[in-house]
């Protein structure tokens, strides 16, 4: 299975099933921030990000919590990688990131084509 972030990233995902979906494609250090997210911003800053991708839900739940933490990261002195997501979400045609493994290996038949 292809990796296809860096193994210096550090990505926040809202939960469990959101962790479980990226893990295999992932290098770098995937964090749970649904409901400790000042917690998981101090981990990055731990860890020594100057970046965190943020690949929350597109919903709007989801989107409420990217704001929200790119606040917080900020706050941290981090930036936070929202174009990631939304080009991610786009080019996968994806609603949760709970869907990423079907979606990805879907466009992935797709371009093989």
């Amino acid at each position: 299975m292809e990796k296809i972030i860096d193994e210096k990233a550090v990505i926040f995902v809202e939960g469990k099933k959101d962790e479980a979906a990226i893990a295999p494609y992932v290098r770098g250090t995937i964090i749970q921030v649904s409901g400790r997210v000042r917690g998981a911003c101090e981990k990055a800053a731990e860890k020594g990000a100057r970046e965190v991708i943020v690949l929350t839900d597109r919903d709007s739940a989801g989107e409420e919590l990217a704001e929200f933490v790119r606040k917080e990261l900020e706050f941290n002195g981090i930036k936070a990688d929202l174009e990631t997501r939304k080009k991610l979400f786009a080019i996968l045609r994806m609603g949760p990131l709970e869907n990423f493994r079907k979606k990805y290996e879907e466009k992935m038949e797709e371009l093989a084509e």
